[in-house]
């Protein structure tokens, strides 16, 4: 993957994710994970279905609060545990920081295209409506949907609402991106319009986590690849290598349920 000038990995990461747990009635979802990104990273994570993977994702962005663990953000430290809760001042300067796409795309139906990516740069960054918009319909080109700008989500396609999720994440000026299986909900064909999305933002340099089912993406795009089973992770490494020569029982099993599919 062609990556921009100035995302060479440094020896401080951009983000880490420091030994998070997440406890559901008293039993571990989530097992101790770590995970260090650098700055324009791209790294995917694979695995089966209820195996905390998406979890741990929204534990970065603490749409998930951990029961325990750390996570670092560009400087911003927020941790969980015995030592108490953050401070809400602190949950806001981790947020700042990130973006998420969900597989539901989340837009409000009564907005069209352009007023829900207006929203939050109103009411989270204090724009002004003129300035909005501008940006909105900035963004909406560079997804290439700005004639569906007055479109209500109803008149878009799924792929399309995905995209446009992904306009309104970009909105607010993220240093990374979370995906959450931005194209389990949609069929191949508009699941390839928003991973070629994907593919753009990662040749500019975004730094992204992408919890994802496309083996290609993970592949092609990534530049790391993470498998977690059981809540934690099993294997992690160069795509090539843990896709295709996997050295864990467990990934071995997982890719060939999945290539046999």
């Amino acid at each position: 993957m062609v990556r921009m000038p100035g995302t060479v990995q440094n020896a401080s990461p951009f983000l880490e994710a420091e030994d998070i747990w997440v406890e559901f009635n008293g039993k571990p979802a989530v097992k101790g994970i770590s995970m260090r990104v650098d700055r324009g990273e791209v790294v995917a994570i694979i695995g089966p279905s209820g195996s905390g993977k998406s979890t741990f994702l929204r534990c970065i962005n603490h749409l998930q609060a951990p029961t325990s663990g750390t996570v670092k953000i560009d400087g911003i430290s927020v941790r969980e545990g015995k030592g108490g809760h953050p401070k809400s001042k602190e949950l806001t300067q981790l947020r700042r920081r990130v973006g998420m796409v969900f597989q539901q795309f989340n837009l409000f139906p009564n907005l069209t295209a352009v007023e829900n990516i207006m929203l939050a740069q109103v009411q989270a960054l204090g724009r002004t409506k003129k300035d909005a918009r501008g940006r909105a319909l900035a963004l909406l080109d560079r997804v290439g949907l700005e004639h569906r700008a007055n479109h209500y989500p109803g008149e878009c396609s799924g792929g399309q609402q995905q995209r446009i999720a992904i306009a309104r994440a970009l909105a607010l000026d993220p240093m990374v991106l979370l995906f959450d299986e931005p194209t389990s909900a949609l069929d191949p064909e508009l699941g390839a319009e928003v991973l070629g999305v994907m593919k753009e933002m990662a040749s500019e340099g975004m730094t992204m986590i992408v919890v994802t089912h496309e083996m290609s993406f993970a592949e092609d795009v990534a530049d790391r690849v993470a498998f977690i089973a059981d809540g934690a992770i099993v294997e992690q490494g160069n795509p090539k290598e843990v896709l295709r020569k996997p050295q864990h029982s467990r990934t071995q099993r997982f890719l060939k349920a999945v290539l046999e599919r």
